[in-house]
């Protein structure tokens, strides 16, 4: 039964060795085309004068420049425009009052400009309302890099709810989380609305203007990404370890990969899909996992992870891994007891820093505690084997115990089918009971007591 264990767990973590082998492969995410929605505020209260203009005047000949300015350099954007507050009144108090106004496109500058100028503010500020149906703006396409600015002068006003708009787009992975740009919003505004992205308040028309060409450049920017897997000192030194990206909504896995430094040493950078939020997975033993992840578009990101690692060496210098001799199941020492690994005789392993029950699979089985510690190698030598060869005149029904704990332990027990067998135990005494198979009287039963030395064989003549 040990031997088919064995057997079993040694082809379980072939078969995972290869299932990660075979998806380790490079991905690098490039989006096609970078897609910006801006959602304007055009609510009643966009009339009141900001400077020389009113605020919806501003905001509206700030988008016509931004987006020309673009589009010009860079052929690979494309903007819209989702306006809210201009078809009703506000003493209708519509709170579905939002519009696509103009879909996404290649070269939309004068599009928007004359839609913009067909409009004008007189409505309710239906913010949440706006984020869920702008989901259904961007076109579906994978490798577009969809992003949302929305430019307001005030909070929600419909009792709907941003926070919970916001987090839909997060899990559908349509969009990341918007830029709020307020135009003298206040205190309260930042505080209301900053649970669906980054709110950025402006005092004047200068500072709009520099805000919103911040954040344009920012999303246009490559997004990348390090793991950092910081060793016991805090240091970014681990390394070598696959880790898995998972989408943090539906458990989807996104990305796979093994942990790499570069020629100078750092952690190597990585090229992903800034849109979402990212659960990573990383496999070292036990598994060590961050959720919630979110990643700043148009920046460098860093992820860190403490991997305070040590390693365990359980040593038998005779033991041979071709022949199977003994293997090392691995349990975390505390109530679950769930099997971690099972670890070969004289091959070191890295473990987290931790205690652990060891399940040593020799003739007979050894159940000693240890520690691992960060940084070092804990070793747990046995000693070597020794040898009993058995020769018999027929075939025996046998059985191998040891005396513990007042009473006999099975150590081993089978059908002797040949005249000459050879069983490997750990050095000890032993007390062998065996009766020929031919035999139907229990007092055929013999016993014989034996010992085994480390290195030595000893042989026993078992006869009728």
């Amino acid at each position: 039964m040990k031997q088919i264990f064995k057997s079993a767990a040694v082809l379980c973590l072939l078969s995972i060795v290869y299932s990660l082998s075979s998806a380790q492969q490079t991905q690098v995410y490039k989006p096609n085309i970078n897609r910006v929605l801006f959602v304007l505020d055009v609510s009643g209260s966009m009339k009141e004068k900001w400077g020389e203009k009113t605020k919806f005047e501003t905001a509206k000949e700030l988008l016509f420049k931004i987006i020309d300015s673009v589009e010009k350099k860079n052929p690979n954007v494309e903007f819209a425009v989702r306006a809210f507050g201009f078809q009703f009144s506000k003493t209708e108090r519509n709170c579905k009052d939002s519009k696509l106004l103009v879909p996404f496109a290649k070269g939309n500058a004068e599009k928007i400009k004359v839609a913009l100028e067909k409009i004008s503010p007189q409505g309710m500020t239906p913010i949440a309302y706006s984020l869920a149906q702008a989901a259904n703006d961007f076109p579906p396409d994978e490798k577009s890099l969809n992003s949302i600015l929305i430019i307001t002068d005030g909070n929600e006003n419909c009792d709907g709810n941003p926070c919970s708009a916001s987090q839909k787009l997060l899990d559908k992975r349509v969009s990341l989380r918007p830029f709020i740009v307020g135009m003298n919003g206040g205190e309260n505004f930042v505080k209301q609305l900053s649970c669906i992205g980054t709110v950025l308040d402006t005092k004047d028309e200068a500072a709009l203007y520099n805000t919103v060409g911040v954040i344009i450049k920012q999303t246009l920017n490559t997004t990348t990404t390090q793991v950092n897997l910081l060793d016991q000192n805090g240091n970014p030194t681990v390394t070598n370890i696959p880790f898995t990206l998972y989408d943090h909504a539906s458990g989807k896995i996104l990305y796979n990969f093994v942990h790499t430094l570069n020629e100078k040493g750092n952690p190597d950078t990585l090229f992903l899909d800034p849109v979402g939020v990212y659960d990573l997975e990383l496999h070292t033993i036990p598994t060590i996992r961050k959720d919630n992840i979110e990643l700043t578009a148009g920046k460098h990101n860093i992820i860190a992870l403490d991997v305070p690692a040590g390693k365990l060496n359980v040593e038998c210098l005779q033991a041979n891994y071709a022949n199977n001799d003994a293997q090392i199941v691995v349990r975390e020492k505390n109530e679950k007891r769930e099997i971690l690994d099972v670890q070969d005789l004289n091959a070191p392993e890295n473990y987290l820093q931790g205690n652990y029950e060891l399940e040593i699979l020799t003739n007979p089985e050894m159940n000693p505690d240890t520690t691992v510690l960060a940084m070092n190698e804990t070793k747990v030598v046995l000693k070597n084997y020794g040898t009993v060869s058995l020769m018999a005149e027929e075939n025996l029904l046998a059985s191998i115990y040891q005396w513990k704990n007042r009473k006999l332990e099975t150590v081993d027990r089978w059908e002797m089918k040949t005249k000459t067998e050879n069983r490997k135990l750990q050095p000890g005494n032993y007390w062998l009971v065996y009766k020929p198979m031919s035999s139907y009287e229990s007092e055929s039963t013999r016993t014989q007591k034996f010992a085994v030395v480390e290195g030595d064989v000893v042989v026993l003549n078992l006869v009728k």
